[in-house]
């Protein structure tokens, strides 16, 4: 005979995810922090979906998760400029810029005071695209954060889906693979 378990009644039954479509959400800022790493700094935002059908997306799943390590999955990452002159750098100041103006434009009399702490209650707007994976031998698609726009953009849907990622160097993986190499 199996034995119940103790808590059994409080436990939470395994369901899949429901996955995130392919789009673009207006979502709410619910931490800002610079990190630094080997490559620069990124300012790290952690967001949740406020509109549409997939409203608390990530507050969902960050509860539904049973592991002691989980981690809130709505995060955009944004490297910040080195001011050292050179053409990445440059890339880098301007795409930063279109982040600043998404939540210029998306809170009508916010002006970004250089403070991350102060985008924490922001609206904005993110656009989100598919990136292949390869992740501890299991291999797929899943749809990540991309890039900032305004919130009425998202509204409007006047934006246009960004192209799909694949993993660097997976056709010579692929082709060496099937060539016998």
């Amino acid at each position: 005979m199996i034995k119940k378990p103790n808590n059994w009644n409080e436990v939470k039954e395994f369901t899949d995810r429901k996955a995130l479509p392919l789009g673009a959400y207006v979502c709410k800022v619910k931490k800002a922090a610079v990190q630094a790493t080997d490559y620069g700094e990124q300012l790290c935002v952690l967001f949740d979906i406020i509109e549409g059908d997939f409203r608390g997306y990530y507050d969902d799943d960050f509860k539904a998760n049973q592991n002691q390590d989980k981690k809130w999955k709505g995060v955009l990452r944004q490297w910040l400029p080195k001011d050292d002159g050179s053409e990445k750098d440059e890339w880098t100041k301007s795409s930063f810029k279109g982040m600043v103006t998404a939540f210029e434009k998306s809170n009508p009399g916010y002006q970004f005071d250089w403070n991350e702490a102060s985008l924490v209650g922001k609206l904005i707007g993110i656009l989100f695209r598919n990136e292949e994976y390869d992740y501890q031998g299991k291999q797929g698609w899943t749809v990540r954060p991309f890039r900032t726009i305004s919130a009425d953009t998202v509204r409007d849907g006047e934006y246009t889906l960004p192209k799909d990622k694949p993993l660097k160097n997976k056709s010579t993986a692929a082709s060496a693979a099937s060539n016998g190499y």
